[in-house]
C-alpha cells in the first residue's frame, strides 16, 4: 500500500492542478461591457444614390470660366454599390457607445448617355454614431443613430488632364445596429449595418472591423 504521506502529497498536487486549470479556463474572456477606448479599422460596403447630389463647379480647363453646377444624374451617376476602407475611434461606456470615423470608397469611372465620363478623385463618408449597448451572453448589441456627411470630388476623364471638376456634400442620418465581441481586453471584433431613411442619398452601409485599444479589467470569471 502506498505511504499515507505520499498519498496526501499526490492528492494535494492533483487538487492544486485542477484548481489552477479551472482558473486558467475561467479567465479566457474580457468583460464585454467594461469601459474602453479603441482604434478601429475594417472594410465597408455601401449602397447609395450620388445621382441625388448637387455638384458645384471647382474649376474648368485653364483659361476658361468655371462650368455651371450639375446634378449627379447629369453627370451620369445613379444608384450604386461601393466598397472601401473604414477607420475611426470608439468609446464604450457600460451602457452606451460613441464612434467617430470615416469611410473611404473606390469610385469607378462613370459615363452617362449625354455627359462625358467622370471619375471621383475622392468619395468619403465622415460620421458620428452613438447609442445604447446591451449584453447578450458574450456578445454586445449596439443600436443607435449615425449622422454625418458624404463628400465627393469628381473630374472629367478625357484626353487632357485639365477637365472640368465638381464637388458635392450631402448629409446622412441613419439608424445603426451592430454586434461586437471582445475576446481580450485589447481586441474587439464587430459588424454593423446602417440605413439612411431621411436624406436623398438613401445610404445602406455594412461594415466589419477589428478594434485595438484598452478596456477596464478585471477579466470575467466563469465557473
Amino acid at each position: 500500500m502506498p505511504c499515507p504521506t505520499r498519498l496526501g502529497v499526490a492528492m494535494t498536487a492533483l487538487v492544486a492542478t485542477s484548481l489552477a486549470s479551472g482558473e486558467a479556463h475561467a479567465q479566457t474572456g474580457a468583460d464585454p461591457l467594461a469601459t474602453g477606448i479603441f482604434a478601429r479599422a475594417g472594410f465597408v460596403l455601401s449602397s447609395f444614390d450620388p445621382g441625388a447630389m448637387n455638384f458645384r463647379p471647382q474649376r474648368g480647363p485653364r483659361g476658361s470660366a468655371p462650368p455651371p453646377g450639375l446634378t449627379g444624374k447629369q453627370l451620369g451617376f445613379g444608384e450604386m454599390a461601393l466598397a472601401g476602407f473604414t477607420a475611426g475611434i470608439g468609446f464604450d461606456a457600460r451602457w452606451f457607445y460613441v464612434r467617430v470615423g470615416a469611410d473611404l470608397y473606390e469610385f469607378p469611372t462613370i459615363r452617362g448617355e449625354l455627359a462625358p465620363a467622370f471619375r471621383a478623385r475622392f468619395t468619403t463618408l465622415a460620421w458620428v454614431s452613438a447609442g445604447p449597448r446591451l449584453r447578450v451572453g458574450p456578445v454586445v448589441l449596439n443600436a443607435g443613430v449615425r449622422f454625418g456627411a458624404m463628400f465627393m470630388n469628381v473630374t472629367e476623364v478625357g484626353p487632357t488632364r485639365e477637365g472640368r471638376e465638381f464637388s458635392a456634400v450631402d448629409g446622412v442620418f441613419a439608424l445603426d445596429v451592430g454586434a461586437q465581441w471582445r475576446p481580450t481586453r485589447w481586441l474587439q471584433l464587430d459588424a454593423s449595418v446602417g440605413q439612411d431613411f431621411v436624406t436623398s442619398l438613401g445610404a445602406t452601409t455594412f461594415s466589419v472591423g477589428a478594434s485595438f485599444g484598452w478596456s477596464r479589467g478585471p477579466t470575467l470569471t466563469r465557473r
